[in-house]
């Protein structure tokens, strides 16, 4: 244990290997042991932002927040042209985005 809860406030889930073999489910990090280790050091009033550019871990991630009971308070399906509230860019994002 290194965090105390509610140490941490947010947690950046960029880009994350969306492991797309059924038998990997675990190791997706938006998978329920990952989402109950976010709580534990977040507590209940932390944040996870979460990108990805693959619809089939963007379609699961939706799935596995809400089976947890987790508030989704903003969702996109094109993240760049929304123009959310605090967005941080990776580096190959803006890369990426620059190219159009």
């Amino acid at each position: 244990d290194v965090f105390e809860r509610g140490e941490i406030k947010r947690v950046y889930l960029n880009f994350s290997d969306p492991w797309p073999k059924n038998r990997h489910e675990k190791r997706r990090l938006t998978f329920k042991t990952f989402l109950k280790k976010y709580e534990e050091v977040m507590g209940e009033t932390g944040e996870i932002h979460f990108k990805t550019d693959n619809r089939g871990l963007f379609e699961y991630s939706l799935k596995s927040f809400s089976e947890y009971g987790l508030l989704l308070t903003e969702v996109s399906l094109d993240l760049h042209n929304s123009d959310p509230k605090g967005n941080i860019m990776t580096e190959y994002e803006e890369k990426f985005s620059a190219l159009g």
